[in-house]
């Protein structure tokens, strides 16, 4: 046999660990650890008024599985920047995301501020020195519409410039606003209105409808006279269900407590600590809760709302008001089953009164 000197074994030892890193390396390289491509995109964002005069609002991320919430994740992203006015005595009541970007909206004297969908990075800012802004949505392109306490105005989605007021409606107090098709629905204080979107011509009224609004897969939208709910159909009918406790409100300076399912034809609402899930055509689908919150104490707070890409229905809310509003809560229930898919608690003592726990979480949006 022929043998081998000492070189020889050397040079071979040191192919043989050259190629078995080059392996190793290459394992890594390829491993998929985190395969989410947005640093803000597999979950959703909860909205929070922030506390008069003390915190201006905020934006939180919830990551979908983990057992925690990224609290102030828009102050991380924007040091030395804030969503209110300089003496904090706006709250940050409205959010949307339209084309890769969530516009924040504030009312008393607050800013309107735009930022990335993904990165959370502020894009642009309207500040008016006299304000009071409710909701937004995209007409088409950067056309939009901006609702306020005296009307409803076209604002350019990509500059924030605030336009002319709408003269087809009241210059009155004006909440939540949905676009369906060549309609826009509008919420005012003096009822719903209808309005053509090319042109905004008033198309119809309801007097009677003062909350609103949300739409089921079957094309309805849907309303309410707060003992009622109410479902317009294509042709801008009318049909409407008793329910066995009406449907609250903070007023049109809130978002809506309505929220509808994309997976079946359903609209959620919660009174006090139940919610209730009205199935389109079955009247005994209100005979009783469909959740009932069992957190004690517990109010929700601001809106709850159903998360289309889990199938949720998402809750915000506190222990109560004072200290009490430290201990904050998010619940994720299963919207088809009612079961509790997760709950997370967080924030202070409930004894002591630290402002920088205080959120007033109100709204979660979604991607």
């Amino acid at each position: 046999m022929k043998q081998l000197n000492f070189k020889q074994l050397l040079i071979g030892a040191l192919v043989l660990t050259t190629g078995l890193y080059g392996c190793k390396k290459d394992s890594v390289e390829n491993l998929q650890i985190d395969p989410v491509t947005g640093k803000y995109e597999n979950g959703f964002f909860v909205i929070g008024e922030g506390s008069y005069g003390q915190n201006a609002g905020t934006v939180s991320f919830y990551r979908y599985g983990e057992d925690t919430l990224n609290i102030r994740a828009y102050e991380k992203e924007n040091p030395g920047k804030i969503l209110s006015n300089a003496a904090k005595t706006s709250t940050l009541q409205f959010a949307s995301i339209i084309n890769g970007s969530i516009y924040l909206m504030s009312k008393v004297n607050g800013p309107i501020v735009k930022i990335n969908e993904y990165s959370l990075k502020e894009e642009a800012r309207y500040v008016q020195e006299a304000s009071n802004w409710r909701s937004m949505i995209q007409v088409d392109g950067n056309r939009g519409l901006v609702s306020a306490n005296d009307g409803v105005y076209q604002i350019d989605l990509n500059t924030l410039a605030v336009q002319n007021k709408l003269t087809s409606v009241g210059a009155v107090n004006t909440g939540d606003m949905w676009k369906k098709g060549d309609y826009v629905y509008l919420l005012q204080s003096n009822g719903a209105k209808i309005v053509y979107a090319n042109n905004y011509s008033l198309v119809k009224s309801f007097s009677s409808i003062n909350r609103g609004f949300a739409q089921t897969p079957n094309g309805k939208i849907w309303a309410s006279t707060g003992s009622r709910l109410i479902a317009i159909d294509n042709n801008l009918d009318t049909a409407g269900i008793a329910l066995p406790v009406s449907i609250g409100t903070f007023g049109l300076d809130a978002p809506t407590r309505i929220t509808a399912s994309a997976k079946e034809n359903a609209i959620f609402y919660h009174s006090g600590k139940a919610i209730y899930k009205y199935i389109d055509g079955d009247k005994t689908s209100l005979s009783q809760p469909f959740i009932n919150i069992t957190e004690d104490p517990f109010m929700v707070y601001g809106a709850i709302r159903y998360d289309k890409n889990k199938d949720y229905i998402v809750v915000n809310g506190i222990q109560n008001y004072g200290a009490a509003a430290t201990v904050n809560y998010l619940l994720i229930y299963n919207a088809s089953t009612g079961a509790l898919v997760k709950r997370i608690k967080y924030g202070g003592d409930g004894v002591t009164t630290d402002f920088t726990k205080i959120f007033f979480n109100d709204l979660a949006i979604f991607h």
